[in-house]
Order: C-alpha cells, then structure tokens, then sequence
C-alpha cells in the first residue's frame, strides 16, 4: 500500500512522544503508541538527542505493522515560543457582492504583513474570528453573497519562531522524515474538547505541558485569546525537590499521586489509600502536607496569574455559562 493512503501523526510533547496512523481508505488497522521522553524545545537549549532515538523506535515498530514505508508526517508540537499575533484587514468593494477570491486576498494580504514584519516567525495557523461586511458583523462566512462597501476580516495568526521550526524540521530530517504539516498541539486538542462543551458560551482551556502552559478561550466555535507561557508541570517538581531537600523523581511521585498523598495524612479516611509504598515511606520520613501543599498550590497560583495577566475578564464573565478545562498531562495535579 502506498503512503499516500495513511497519515501519520507525531505528537511531540516536552515529556512524551505518540505517534498515530490512520488510513485513509480503512484497508489497515489505525496504529497508536506512546512512550516518555524527555525534551527541550527552548530557543537556547534545544535538545532532542533522546527523542530522535525513541521516534526512530517507534517509526520503525509502525512501518513493520502497517507494512509501509514512512517518509511524511504532521506534526503537533508545542512551545513556549508559540504566540499570536491579531490583525484587522479591510477592502473596498464598492457595493459589489463578496467573493471567495476577495476572502483570499485580505488572507494572502494578512501573510504578507506578517512575513514582512516578523520575518523570524513561521505561520502555523490561520483564524478569521469576524467577518464584517460594512457594520454586519458575522462569525461565518455567510452562504448567500452580499453586497458591501466595505469587507474586513479580523484574523487570528498562531505563530513559531522559525529557528525552532528549522531545528524541527532538520532533527527529524535525521530519521528520514519530512514535515508534510505543522500543528499548535495545545489550539488542535483545545479544538476538539470545544466541541464537547457546547451548552457553554465561553470556553476556557488551561493545557498544563511540561514547561510550558497555553492558555485557550472560544467564544462558542471561534477561538478568541491564545498565549503561551515558560512554566509548567516541570517547575512543580522542582520546587517540591528544592523546598523538601528530596530527589526530582521522588517529587514527581509525590506530585502524581498528590491527591492520594494528601489522603494519607488525613484522620477521616478510614481505609488506607492506594499509595506506593515507597512515597508512603518518604512522606513519613521527610514530608510535611502542608508544606507539600503551600509549595504546589504557590506554583499553580502562578501559573494562573501568569495566563489570566492580559484577559479582559468583563468580557468573559457575564450573565451567559462559562467554563474552566483544565488539560494536558500537568493539570492532572488538579484532580486532588
């Protein structure tokens, strides 16, 4: 079977890899697998040594399952240097119907303004939040055409700097792979959890990564506000190894299994927890709770400040339902 029956996804997390193949005419069984790994996507200490090896693995193991040879993937990835960059484009039409072809060329003008003033990032992704046509404004593009004076697009660009994206691009290039399409993996999974949370006006998505955190509202179907900060499930570890004078893999344990830990040292609880016996041991050797619990939630209260700092909350909190997601592998310490 060819190659351009399948497509292979690789979702490249700081912490842990996953790879998908799906085929498009349903002749093979869709292929899914994971592994933990660790990598640096910073501008300054970009590290994938340990990643290259694991995709090579799990590459290999696809291609003698499927029985196809791989050479092009999509990719999500996320990064702390993903930003957006907001813009409001207009064209005269002189009372003339919309077209498809004016559409396109307010789109093609937005890229060129923003390849020619920020020439270090690449374009991931492309959001037309509003259409207005003169003072009409709609969140779709309308089926009938209609006739303005005025067209404007208000639109969202999703962007990486392009010195991340090349040491992508050449580190996978090392696996003989090629990146056929570029994702915000934290936009795309924001994306698809929209559609589970339609009774509610204002959606908001707190993706807790790694080292990182992005931060996601909608408003109803259309994203409206995307950042991204340096922070993340990471930091957490840290400071619970730096306060508590214990190693970083004994404060992931205890991170991980927070809810539980906090159950141990709780008089009301009447059956014994599910704890591993190693972090029981370390809690009652080294750990107070409340300290544990002072220095998580002082990072957590971080974080938020951090991703709420440039909201305008009036606009968010109203009368109308909203909502609060909290994803990715760092916010499972939310649980507790």
């Amino acid at each position: 079977m060819a190659e351009k029956n399948i497509e292979t996804y690789i979702d490249l997390g700081s912490s842990k890899i996953r790879i998908g193949i799906f085929d498009n005419n349903f002749i093979i069984k869709n292929f899914f697998v994971e592994k933990n790994s660790i990598s640096d996507f910073s501008l300054n200490n970009f590290n994938m040594d340990n990643s290259n090896k694991i995709i090579r693995e799990l590459i290999q193991k696809a291609e003698r399952e499927i029985g196809v040879h791989i050479n092009n993937v999509n990719l999500l990835i996320d990064s702390p240097y993903f930003f957006s960059i907001d813009i409001s484009l207009k064209k005269n039409l002189e009372g003339k119907k919309v077209t498809n072809e004016d559409i396109q060329y307010l789109l093609q003008e937005g890229r060129q303004l923003i390849q020619s003033n920020y020439g270090d990032k690449k374009i991931i992704h492309i959001i037309i939040e509003k259409f207005l046509f003169d003072k009409k404004k709609f969140d779709d593009l309308p089926e009938e055409k209609i006739e303005c004076n005025f067209l404007c697009l208000e639109i969202k660009f999703l962007c990486l700097s392009n010195v991340i994206f090349n040491q992508l691009n050449k580190n996978l290039n090392k696996n003989q792979l090629s990146i056929k399409n570029i994702f915000c993996s934290s936009y795309v999974k924001s994306l698809d959890y929209n559609n589970l949370f339609d009774n509610f006006d204002k959606k908001v998505f707190l993706d807790i990564g790694y080292k990182k955190t992005s931060i996601t509202i909608f408003s109803k179907k259309k994203l409206i506000f995307f950042n991204c900060i340096p922070i993340g499930g990471h930091h957490i570890t840290s400071d619970i190894s730096q306060v508590l004078k214990i190693t970083k893999e004994d404060s992931e344990a205890i991170k991980l299994n927070f809810s539980e830990c906090y159950a141990v040292f709780s008089e009301k609880i009447n059956q014994e927890p599910a704890v591993d016996l190693k972090i029981n041991k370390k809690l009652d050797q080294n750990i107070s709770i409340d300290l544990l619990e002072k220095v998580i939630y002082a990072r957590i209260d971080e974080i938020l400040n951090l991703c709420f700092k440039n909201i305008n909350f009036s606009s968010i909190v109203n009368d109308k339902k909203n909502i609060l997601i909290f994803i990715g592998e760092g916010s499972k310490i939310m649980r507790s």
